[in-house]
């Protein structure tokens, strides 16, 4: 941790760079004022109060970001080793892989190509009154 708080020395106070540099790694406030040893409402003051800090922080989070999709990456395209048991006993492993993270990864990506949802852009022009005479007609 100590060689990673030189990029945030721009910043005054040792507590904020440590909290910041928990913060990157693990991508949560509790977790990281835990880490920093700091309150977790100091990370809110000092959000509120100090510019500097404001632009690190949001440096931080995008480094835990980054950190969650190499991760999610990983999983997708490497897999994760999951042991077998036979009979109760560990026999060996078997590699895992998340499709549901690729999809992700791939939406994330590529949204163009991979949306759920696709929009529609209709002109109708029919008045109500055009709609009911044609209902009239039709006997429906």
């Amino acid at each position: 941790m100590e060689n990673e708080m030189v990029k945030y020395t721009g910043l005054d106070g040792i507590k904020k760079r440590l909290f910041l540099e928990a913060y990157s790694s693990c991508g949560n406030i509790t977790k990281a004022a835990e880490m920093a040893g700091v309150c977790r409402a100091s990370h809110y003051l000092w959000i509120n109060n100090d510019e500097s800090y404001k632009i690190y922080f949001a440096e931080a989070e995008q480094e835990a970001i980054d950190r969650l999709e190499a991760e999610a990456r990983r999983r997708a395209l490497n897999g994760v080793a999951e042991p077998v048991f036979y009979q109760g006993v560990e026999c060996g492993t078997i590699q895992k892989y998340s499709d549901t993270l690729l999809i992700f990864l791939l939406k994330g990506a590529k949204p163009q190509k991979y949306r759920d949802n696709v929009v529609v852009d209709a002109n109708v022009n029919i008045t109500f009154e055009q709609l009911l005479k044609k209902a009239l007609e039709s006997g429906e």
